[in-house]
């Protein structure tokens, strides 16, 4: 059917949003939520769109740039050469017109040799040697700058820190590739997870992903990395004219390539080394997802050229997921720990992909909708590598006249399924959430937010572990941990009963830290609470300026802080409207409420012209969320419960009549700090009254430059703000003055 001019934009706009919200789960998180085949399908579509409707094509769409896996806490290094994706099919007929394209833009009966090589399912890296040493190691990015990781690549046996050989080495020689887990390191790594009590990683490509941008050296020398290269970046000081010419140079220099290596002169060549590579995929000791093919010659490749995000001279051919079709019998709505509502598919068993499949994930409602899937269809599922089972389609030949459109809200009442509490959508993730953070089946995750490392910091307790203390009705809410023996947990079973695997000594470390756990600071505890909005960083802000949960339970501060943000807004409580905090014992006018707030750093002069004041760390709806928490049964219950266990953790207040050093400034950091770790900076300006900013903009007050910030984004921001850019030394008196 044609689209008008509204539904087209409208359509573009909503795959825009679902395709940036994948890349952020598949490059930010390493936790992708949908197969390749399915994300490919919506970028072609959108492609596809663009094309049609160039009016609304934009430069920042995701079909115009390559996945940005830049995270926080890593210096941003440009690439001398941009490090584009591929292009990918799925589809034998695009390879005949990739080679049909390759021989019109070349001159008239020119050769072309291809290789072809398999497609290594892992993570992007650019090794950069000068003179034969290992200087700098990127991700990918964002094509034009990627992520420093040197020094965790540095602890990859496989790589080496020197070339090999007698010399003379070249003056710059970039090699770029893939890092990978092989299938048996992959497994060796889970096992050792599991026996320490940590969570299984899902596949070998998302432990990879997570391990490189670790930030702790240690364990990324401890995870079974390894690499293979393919590519070249900036070359200086040698002469490679091929693709056969620079697998030998990396033999020769000691990096490793794969075993396995195809050359065709013709399509038909090429279409046979994709199936050969197909029919042994499972042969290699990594995952493979496809296969790569490229025109051998370099000359070859100037002529072709490229677009803003990939090469015309190369195509990646993906393996499609396997299929089959059966009925869906009824859709479930599961509710995860984090609250999110997952609609899955019921269906009548089948047999797919080496196991029998009766349950498949229906990801969320939107995805329901676009497909137009219903309860009673017939639909095709797919199970790609380790992602679960799907639904990819619907077959409409077979739907049943009575089959209606699924609406997730009507299908659960508009009520949590787990605990009857409201539910909201989350238009962010595209997503429906219990909001009720003490939902039974949220459990699990309130578990993982007591045992954070930013909480209570309670070794060994991982999701694996939290999972098994809540299905073996060990405990129900966190506190009750401090209940349970050291016996009891020593014998909790983390297998299955035909499988059983204890807990074992993990037992008494987990006892002996919960025994720490109790003279944690306050801002540790509020955090480990998990209350509404409340994190790591707003948990901080609270202890610092409280004593005590009692004090914080019906705190004057956050009242003060509601009733100027009430008063600045201009609103005002009746008998007809009561308010919902005691004003009983604060001052009347917004000036004094100030006077309240500003020394502790809460507050600042606002620079709007309509307001006196703005907050800092700690919002409105924050406050409102505290004090609410505390007034609830569930709050009052929680405070009982401590003082019966003896628990009472205390803030850090500062002395009477003194101000906190860094009271409302806002602080950047940039680079890697030697002193201490980044984290650990955060903390000490939270503590000191400041807060943290993750980007450099107007409201913010310092840059800290650590080492290897020079040129970087938030360097050059700042310059042109007229941010103040201080080093780690000055950060360092700021804290100690």
């Amino acid at each position: 059917m044609d689209m008008t001019k509204e539904q087209a934009q409208a359509r573009i706009e909503a795959l825009r949003k679902e395709i940036d919200e994948y890349n952020r789960r598949y490059y930010a998180e390493a936790k992708p939520v949908v197969s390749d085949f399915v994300y490919d399908a919506l970028l072609a579509e959108l492609g596809k769109l663009e094309a049609e409707f160039p009016e609304f094509k934009k430069e920042a769409s995701p079909t115009q740039k390559v996945g940005d896996d830049h995270l926080d806490g890593f210096v941003t290094r440009p690439h001398k050469v941009p490090m584009l994706s591929l292009d990918n099919t799925y589809n034998e007929e695009d390879v005949r017109r990739f080679t049909t394209y390759i021989a019109k833009n070349l001159p008239i009966g020119e050769a072309v040799h291809y290789t072809i090589e398999p497609k290594v399912d892992g993570i992007s890296i650019s090794i950069r040697y000068e003179n034969g040493v290992l200087v700098q190691a990127l991700t990918r990015g964002n094509g034009k700058e990627g992520d420093d990781v040197t020094v965790n690549i540095r602890t990859v046996q496989s790589i080496p820190q020197r070339l090999a050989g007698p010399g003379p080495f070249p003056e710059v020689f970039e090699a770029r590739g893939e890092l990978y887990m092989s299938r048996e390191g992959f497994s060796h790594l889970n096992a050792q997870r599991i026996a320490e009590g940590e969570d299984e990683f899902a596949n070998a490509r998302n432990a990879t992903a997570g391990t490189i941008k670790l930030l702790d050296v240690e364990e990324v020398a401890r995870r079974p990395l390894d690499a293979v290269f393919y590519a070249q970046g900036e070359l200086k000081g040698i002469d490679i004219n091929s693709q056969l010419e620079l697998f030998n140079a990396f033999r020769r220099f000691g990096l490793k390539v794969q075993s396995w290596f195809g050359e065709a002169d013709d399509t038909e060549g090429v279409i046979a080394a994709i199936r050969h590579i197909h029919d042994g995929r499972y042969d290699f000791p990594y995952d493979i997802d496809g296969a790569v093919i490229k025109v051998d010659a370099f000359a070859q490749r100037e002529t072709l050229g490229m677009t803003a995000k990939a090469p015309s001279w190369a195509k990646a051919y993906k393996y499609p997921p396997e299929q089959c079709a059966t009925l869906l019998k009824a859709i479930t709505v599961q509710v995860g720990r984090t609250g999110v509502l997952t609609p899955v598919a019921e269906l009548e068993p089948v047999f797919l992909a080496g196991s029998t499949i009766s349950r498949a994930t229906l990801h969320n409602e939107d995805d329901i909708q676009r497909k137009d899937i219903r309860i009673g269809d017939t639909v095709l599922i797919e199970k790609a590598g380790d992602v679960i089972p799907a639904v990819a389609s619907v077959v409409m030949a077979k739907r049943p006249p009575d089959a209606r459109p699924f609406s997730l809200f009507e299908h659960i009442g508009g009520k949590c399924p787990a605990c009857g509490g409201p539910v909201e959508k989350d238009a962010k993730f595209v997503a429906w959430r219990c909001v009720n953070l003490y939902c039974p089946a949220q459990a699990m995750r309130r578990v993982e937010y007591f045992a954070a490392r930013n909480a209570l910091d309670l070794e060994c307790l991982g999701p694996s572990v939290a999972s098994a203390l809540i299905e073996n009705n060990v405990i129900k809410e966190p506190l009750d941990l401090f209940s349970v023996g050291q016996e009891t947990l020593m014998k909790l079973n983390l297998g299955t009963e035909n499988e059983p695997r204890l807990f074992g000594k993990n037992g008494q470390k987990l006892v002996e830290a919960l025994e720490r756990s109790r003279s944690k600071p306050l801002s540790a505890w509020l955090h480990a609470l998990g209350i509404p909005e409340v994190g790591a960083a707003t948990a901080i802000e609270l202890g610092r300026v409280h004593k005590n949960l009692e004090e914080l339970a019906s705190s004057r501060i956050l009242r003060a802080l509601a009733a100027l943000c009430d008063a600045e807004a201009g609103v005002k409580y009746d008998m007809f409207r009561p308010c919902p905090y005691s004003t009983d014992d604060l001052p009347a006018t917004p000036r004094e409420l100030a006077e309240i707030l500003l020394p502790l750093g809460l507050i600042r002069q606002s620079k709007s012209k309509q307001k006196g004041y703005a907050t800092t760390s700690i919002g409105q709806k924050t406050a409102l969320s505290v004090l609410s928490f505390f007034a609830s049964d569930i709050g009052k219950n929680i405070l009982a419960r401590l003082h019966e266990l003896g628990i009472s953790p205390q803030g850090a207040v500062p002395p009477e009549g003194a101000s906190s050093k860094l009271a409302g400034l806002t602080f950047v950091i940039t680079g890697k700090l030697e002193s201490m770790e980044r984290e650990a900076a955060f903390d000490k300006i939270r503590t000191a009254g400041g807060s943290v900013g993750t980007s450099v903009s107007g409201n913010t007050d310092y840059l800290v430059a650590g080492a290897g910030s020079e040129g970087t984004s938030k360097t050059a921001k700042a310059a042109k703000l007229g941010v103040k850019v201080i080093n780690e030394a000055e950060f360092l008196k700021m804290l100690e003055e």
